[in-house]
């Protein structure tokens, strides 16, 4: 069973395609505003219902894209696609919410101020307004995560697709023919199929092993979940991939130099820590 913890950790698809998150964000809350306009306020003008939900629907795409496309440059560390979660997700999604509230708030109080003659308490407009709109925005964010989910569900389809072609056209090309290709799998169904002299370096990552390897010149990674000890079974029948670390197991043959702590691979210059109890044993293995 899945812990709230665990379910935030999961690794989340990453939003590539910004303008699509903006235009779904926009497109609820023109939804839900048009729903208000029609059943919730009487004698309404066309005017004012398109300023109502044009308006909106314009302010939260402006918002929406301010966090979208400007927050990433902003926080990169925060929004690595490597590190991206469900938590990550969620708390994103807060601060959109946020936005597209505060600026929803002040563009319905400047309606306010100039389509009625009465006065207006600004304070408590603002709250009661913030109150509405901030929970309105959880509907854009419910569709986010099921949109993204698809999309990685969808995206992790092609791959293995992508990775079985490729695979069967190695298969067919490969010189080696005592090499076999090895399937690396955990605690679900999703795995991995290589050649074991592909991989490069795997590391832990919370409840999920992140395995770093090589197909035809190009780095790749993929996410399992499985654990270190689980990894290290699976490849017990070949002595050039051990642990260097408690967190991480790496190629020998890939070493391109051993300094301080660090193993420095030869694709592109990539560096991963080893502790001083595996050194002297990657050293000679290295050697060997």
């Amino acid at each position: 069973m899945i812990t709230g913890y665990q379910f935030f950790k999961r690794p989340f698809p990453y939003f590539h395609r910004k303008w699509q998150l903006v235009a779904l964000i926009a497109l609820s809350v023109s939804v839900v505003m048009t729903i208000i306009q029609t059943l919730f306020i009487e004698q309404l003008t066309a005017l004012i219902f398109l300023l109502n939900v044009g308006g909106y629907t314009i302010v939260a795409a402006i918002s929406s894209s301010v966090v979208v496309y400007v927050f990433p440059r902003l926080f990169k560390r925060f929004f690595d696609e490597k590190q991206w979660t469900t938590g990550k997700y969620f708390t994103f999604s807060f601060f959109n919410i946020l936005m597209i509230s505060v600026a929803n708030t002040l563009y319905g109080y400047c309606m306010m101020m100039i389509f009625h003659d009465t006065e207006i308490d600004g304070i408590t407009f603002f709250l009661y307004f913030f109150r509405i709109t901030f929970l309105i925005g959880f509907i854009p964010t419910a569709l986010g995560y099921f949109w993204l989910k698809n999309q990685g569900l969808y995206s992790d389809l092609n791959e293995k697709e992508d990775q079985n072609r490729k695979l069967m056209g190695r298969i067919r090309k490969e010189s080696m023919p005592d090499e076999k290709i090895i399937t690396l799998s955990g605690n679900t169904k999703d795995s991995l199929s290589l050649f074991p002299r592909e991989l490069l370096y795997m590391e832990s990552v919370g409840n999920y092993v992140r395995i770093h390897y090589q197909l035809n010149g190009q780095t790749s990674q993929k996410m399992l979940r499985a654990t270190l000890q689980q990894m290290e079974e699976l490849l017990s029948d070949y002595p050039f991939l051990v642990r260097c670390h408690r967190a991480f197991i790496v190629n020998t043959q890939q070493i391109e130099k051993i300094k301080g702590s660090h193993l420095w691979l030869k694709p592109e210059g990539m560096n991963i820590p080893v502790s001083k109890t595996y050194k002297k044993e990657i050293a000679s293995k290295e050697n060997g």
